[in-house]
């Protein structure tokens, strides 16, 4: 038998050497990658947001706050007062506006008596609260302070001045009412004046001029003589004029006489 010749071996081809390095950078970052790299997170699944659905908040309704009212309690005087409030608070305070007249100062106690006749016990209203001082609202809804200015009983202070309180103190100084009168005359800083009386020398009355000779003396005035008593009448005593009915007697009638006339009074037989 003949064998077959074996066929003849091809010639083994070599990869160029670009091809041979890029091949192994690559081998060599990907064994890299695999010790020091992380694989990517997976990212999770995000739920959607629950639908909600906008709700109402409840109505809530707020009391609108109650306005305090205030009492008088004490007048210390007409411009310095305490309060007891609706609320139970208690104030002293000073009116804004007026200055009035104290202790034994000129016109005091009238502006005292005027006060409390309208300030004690009633209900106020704060209309103006500053650290000065407060303005009073009468129930009436009258302005405290206009009222004493106005009325004569306090004068313009310095602190608060506005055109109402300063036109009431004009209006009752030119009228000269209350503190303006006589004898304070808008003087609430001293007591009261005491009027001087300076006595007036009495002016002695002329002498009467002297009488010329032509002018004649005036007639002497000589006293009338009494009536001459009739004769016919005669009463011994005054029993005797009483029982004829004639008593009493008077000068110048029948049957009077000084002797029955005790007291010469003019009349016999009073008594």
């Amino acid at each position: 038998m003949h064998s077959t010749p074996a066929p003849p071996s091809r010639p083994k081809l070599k990869p160029p050497t670009w091809l041979a390095v890029v091949l192994s950078v690559f081998a060599v970052l990907f064994i890299l990658g695999a010790v020091f790299g992380k694989p990517a997170p997976t990212p999770k699944p995000v739920a959607a947001p629950a639908a909600s659905f906008p709700t109402s908040a409840p109505a809530t309704t707020s009391a609108s706050p109650v306005p305090v009212t205030y009492t008088v309690d004490k007048i210390t005087d007409a411009a310095n007062v305490e309060l007891t409030g609706s609320d139970g608070s208690h104030r002293t305070v000073h009116i804004l506006g007026i200055e009035v007249a104290t202790g034994n100062n000129c016109y005091a106690s009238e502006t005292t008596v005027w006060a409390n006749n309208k300030l004690a016990s009633t209900a106020v209203k704060i209309t103006t609260d500053t650290t000065d001082g407060v303005a009073l609202a009468l129930s009436d809804g009258t302005d405290y302070a206009t009222a004493a200015l106005s009325a004569g009983y306090a004068r313009l202070s310095g602190n608060v001045v506005s055109d109402s309180l300063r036109n009431a103190a004009d209006t009752a100084q030119q009228a000269a009412t209350g503190v303006w009168a006589e004898p304070c005359k808008g003087m609430i800083t001293a007591p009261t004046p005491v009027p001087t009386f300076t006595p007036q020398k009495e002016t002695p009355a002329p002498p009467p001029p002297p009488r010329t000779s032509e002018q004649a003396a005036p007639p002497p005035v000589e006293d009338e003589p009494e009536p001459e008593q009739p004769s016919n009448v005669y009463y011994k005593n005054c029993a005797a004029a009483k029982a004829a009915h004639a008593a009493p007697l008077h000068r110048g009638e029948p049957g009077y006489r000084p002797g029955l006339d005790r007291d010469g009074d003019g009349v016999a037989c009073e008594r």
